[in-house]
């Protein structure tokens, strides 16, 4: 029987639409530098940061999805570009995007009346691949997240990233939970139900796109909004 439901954030109880846009972390940090005076082509810093990132990402997956550093990805970015202060810059980037999070992070509709019903029966947790702790926290603290849920596992703050089972781990134990009484949901396969299911839990995947067909069978159920959660949780007991 299903006591404990653990949860992705971004994309899965709250959006931040012009966050999370494909590119939009680019073009965020090229308009960063721009307001410092630094005129680089958009283009020219996008073909400096895609093999750096794809390089980092290839490093990161091959220690067990440990968690690469963002900050240091666009110190490496910034040097290649022959940037002077590439160290103070990257920091003064990093910083400007991350502060835009708690800003624009919201909930997406209904979630936080469908949260308070769950809390009732079952203990809740999240787990997210988010890459500072402190921003996350202030997140969580803007959307009431203490009062709501029993675990808050961020990424960063264990050094790896879902589908890790170091994080899946940790919030059973902060839970003190049983994989096989566990229910993870979330919008990404490679995290949320791949990490799940090594887990031992049973997953339920968010596919608010329709576009994770070929995924389907490796899940408990799948919903196309978070909302409907509640009318299938006896259907997975």
């Amino acid at each position: 029987m299903i006591n404990t439901i653990f949860f992705d954030n971004w994309n899965t109880l709250v959006e931040a639409p012009n966050l999370m846009i494909k590119g939009s972390s680019t073009k965020i940090f090229h308009n960063y530098i721009t307001n410092q005076g630094i005129r680089v082509p958009y283009e020219s810093m996008l073909e400096a940061y895609i093999p750096i990132a794809k390089s980092q990402e290839q490093v990161a997956r091959s220690e067990g999805y440990r968690e690469p550093d963002y900050r240091q990805r666009l110190e490496d970015v910034f040097k290649k570009l022959n940037i002077n202060n590439a160290v103070k810059h990257s920091y003064g980037a990093w910083k400007y995007y991350l502060d835009m999070w708690p800003i624009q992070t919201e909930y997406f509709q209904g979630v936080p009346e469908m949260l308070n019903d769950l809390k009732r029966k079952y203990k809740l947790g999240v787990i997210t691949n988010y890459m500072d702790g402190p921003t996350c926290r202030k997140v969580f603290s803007k959307l009431g997240y203490d009062s709501i849920f029993n675990t808050l596992v961020v990424s960063h703050e264990y050094g790896y990233m879902k589908p890790s089972e170091i994080l899946f781990h940790a919030a059973m134990k902060e839970t003190d939970s049983n994989p096989e009484n566990c229910l993870m949901v979330g919008d990404s396969y490679d995290a949320d139900i791949v990490g799940g299911n090594n887990a031992g839990m049973k997953t339920v995947l968010v596919d608010v796109y329709n576009n994770q067909q070929d995924y389907y069978n490796d899940c408990s159920a799948v919903i196309k909004k978070i909302t409907i959660l509640p009318d299938i949780l006896n259907q997975l007991d």
